[in-house]
């Protein structure tokens, strides 16, 4: 079996590691937020004719600020690449050899799924939630969406949608480094799922509909991501044999 580093840094190493780190990641993030506004006025136009109705600007700075939100939206989305590999450099070093190799590959396993995520929650949630919500304003109540909410709804389910769909890396995460057995993760699947529909509803709006269509696809990576756990840990005890 490989082992880990013999060399381990003080706490001050560690803190300045996670420094740089932190750096890099919002550096990055600001310099493509900064090339995301200069896009705004397409990007916006574009985003805003989704919308089921007509959007207002309430304030005078408003139709600005919703610029700006969607930059920044637009630059994390860009910017996944760098942000997971970031944090995978960080926790490296406390893996074995042969688990920080593979820091290519999980970087470009999870930019796949965030932006799937987040394609998903554009292509596939976006119509129906908004439906939803349009289809409660009866009687006296008349939709009149602020453009600043709007875009900041549209950015908060994008960014929700893409980090839930890192649940695959996680799964394998915690079980290649042994933290946790595919077996218990199987024997405990009903006890997943509820957390699952837990953390849908912590993320998404408070309805029943959007909840659902988050903890589905959840639970259907988190099947599959179980199912590539297993073969992994099939082919690492052939190995060691």
């Amino acid at each position: 079996m490989a082992v880990k580093p013999a060399e381990e840094g003080s706490f001050w190493d560690h803190l300045e590691e996670f420094r740089k780190r932190i750096f890099i990641m919002v550096f990055t993030v600001a310099a493509l937020t900064a090339i995301a506004f200069f896009f705004s006025r397409h990007i916006t136009n574009y985003v805003t004719s989704s919308s089921p109705g007509e959007l207002v600007a309430l304030a005078p700075a408003e139709a600005i600020t919703a610029h700006l939100r969607l930059s920044v939206t637009v630059g994390i989305i860009l910017a996944s690449p760098v942000l997971l590999f970031q944090m995978w450099r960080f926790i490296a070093p406390g893996l074995y050899q042969r688990e920080r190799k593979s820091v290519i590959s999980v970087t470009i396993a999870g930019t796949f799924l965030f932006i799937s995520g987040a394609a998903f929650a554009w292509f596939v949630m976006r119509k129906p939630a908004l439906l939803l919500f349009q289809s409660f304003e009866t009687g006296n109540i008349h939709g009149a969406w602020s453009v600043a909410a709007y875009i900041g709804f549209i950015g908060s389910f994008l960014l929700i949608f893409g980090s839930a769909f890192q649940l695959p890396l996680a799964v394998l995460f915690l079980t290649k480094t042994g933290i946790i057995e595919p077996g218990t993760l199987a024997k405990y699947r009903r006890h997943i799922v509820v957390g699952l529909l837990i953390m849908a509803a912590i993320l998404t709006p408070p309805d029943p509909l959007t909840q659902v269509m988050l903890a589905l696809p959840l639970y259907i990576l988190f099947e599959i991501s179980l199912v590539v756990a297993r073969i992994a840990s099939r082919k690492a005890k052939s190995v060691s044999e």
